[in-house]
């Protein structure tokens, strides 16, 4: 019960035994009984009220940490135990002593009965007074893993990663091995990576860890580790192992899966690859530099890329410059140009949608595609909280109107505006537009082209993957102005 409840059983007892004092003729041992419920009541109300200061207050403030079940359930358990012996003895002067020489035997009984509970419940004590982990931490016990629910006194309750509950009995987990994952604590991921042979060591290295430090939810206070595991010439590979700290367990495996993305395009793009083939009925690992970037873009939509860029160029023009250009492909949410030195030049953006932060607002490039799904561009969790909003005014069509307007923009003001348009009744209309966030994008459809020099000052990223033709200054001060249109 809460400290309000027995704060209003103590007032209630309190006035009943003050009335029944004052009736004549009412019977001193009634008198007598109203006056040890209010004691009673009094006792327990100071005893929860020091629970909740002990656990709530100073033991969050002291460990950081929330507090269990447990906690609470056995400072609760000894505080009403110490309430009860001094209320019972000292004022109402009950003899405990041979209360409890007669309820001896019976203890005992009760005591056998309840064996697996009473060893769950002193399990639960001996794992709080450790305090070895606690609410949140990630545990790994035998096959399964999760974060720790709750904390009871008879069980622990863990939330695997599949979304289940895994219940575990205090004395089990007493016996067991566990592998503790503090919560919001850097946690280490150890890698093998292989690369070609006969590129250095350093260069691998510098460019294995760029891309860590520059991928979400890594640690960066710590440098990653990066050293040669083994050579294997046979293959012409060299095996580095590679350990960097992500914020906390919770990110490990998106974190890994990213960063192994990223090197793989990082590689590519720097013209390393390492494929298998198959010799003499065995596969073998082979590297090689390749000269071909991924991905095979044809020549013909190359010289149809550069037209758009160089309306003027004679097709000999056009050919002199396709020799020069370098094509990059990035994954989502890489940054642009920091794992490659840095050109001057022309950044055509040949797919995809790069995000360039520029005078206090985001702006969007992509090429103009009239078949173009901006749909897929949009987060769902966006669309989704939208389409909430929306429900409310046009009913069931709202997600069909969602995905026609989310379609035509990606600046999420634009949409609202858009979708309002669906709203006849102004008040509605207004009602809706409120939920608009203030930020908007700057969405260029019609230009599909930005220079070094607009994000030098800062960081430009790839939505969804990208592929870039970055044309050199060297080539493009061999075009006169007049040819020049980006």
């Amino acid at each position: 019960m809460s400290i309000f409840v027995w704060i209003i059983m103590t007032i209630v007892f309190g006035l009943l035994y003050t009335l029944f004092c004052t009736l004549p003729g009412f019977s001193t041992f009634g008198v007598n009984i109203f006056w040890a419920l209010f004691m009673l009541t009094t006792g327990f109300s100071i005893a929860h009220f020091l629970s909740y200061i002990l656990t709530d207050i100073v033991f969050s403030k002291l460990r950081g940490k929330a507090s269990s079940d447990l906690l609470r359930f056995i400072v609760s358990i000894v505080l009403y135990t110490l309430c009860m012996t001094i209320i019972l003895k000292f004022i109402l002067g009950w003899d405990l002593t041979a209360l409890l020489t007669t309820s001896a035997l019976l203890t005992a009984v009760i005591g056998f009965a309840l064996q697996t509970t009473l060893g769950n419940l002193f399990a639960g004590i001996a794992i709080q007074l450790e305090q070895a982990f606690f609410l949140g931490d990630v545990l790994k016990i035998d096959n399964y893993s999760g974060h720790v629910e709750t904390l009871r006194w008879r069980s622990m309750t863990i939330r695997t990663f599949d979304g289940t509950r895994l219940i575990i009995p205090n004395n089990q987990i007493s016996t067991k091995t566990i592998e503790v994952f503090p919560n919001k604590k850097p946690v280490r991921i150890t890698v093998k990576i292989p690369a070609p042979y006969h590129i250095s060591p350093e260069f691998i290295s510098n460019l294995i860890r760029k891309v860590i430090l520059e991928t979400p939810f890594v640690f960066t206070e710590k440098d990653p580790f990066i050293q040669i595991s083994e050579y294997d010439t046979i293959c012409g590979v060299i095996w580095y192992q590679i350990k960097y700290f992500v914020n906390n367990y919770l990110v490990k495996p998106i974190v890994d899966t990213d960063v192994k993305n990223r090197i793989w395009y990082a590689f590519h793009r720097n013209h390393l690859n390492v494929c298998y083939s198959s010799h003499t009925e065995q596969q073998h690992m082979h590297a090689t530099v390749h000269k071909k970037n991924y991905p095979d873009i044809s020549k013909k939509d190359m010289i149809h890329c550069l037209s758009k860029i160089y309306k003027n160029c004679s097709p000999k023009e056009l050919n002199r410059i396709l020799d020069s250009v370098i094509v990059y492909v990035y994954a989502s949410g890489e940054p642009i140009l920091y794992t490659e030195p840095e050109k001057e030049g022309i950044i055509y953006i040949y797919q995809g949608i790069v995000k360039i932060h520029q005078n206090n607002e985001d702006i969007l490039i992509q090429p103009y595609n009239e078949n173009e799904n901006l749909v897929e561009h949009w987060p769902t969790e966006e669309l989704k909280k939208i389409h909430e909003h929306l429900t409310q005014y046009t009913g069931p069509i709202s997600g069909k109107l969602i995905h026609k307007a989310a379609n035509r923009t990606l600046d999420i003001k634009h949409l609202y505006h858009l979708l309002s348009l669906n709203i006849d009744d102004s008040h509605d209309r207004q009602q809706f537009l409120s939920h608009a966030p203030e930020y908007s994008y700057k969405f260029l459809l019609n230009h599909s082209s930005f220079s070094l020099s607009d994000i030098l000052a800062t960081k430009a990223y790839s939505q969804g993957e990208t592929i870039l033709l970055i044309i050199p200054e060297i080539t493009t001060h061999k075009v006169s102005e007049k040819d020049y249109n980006s």
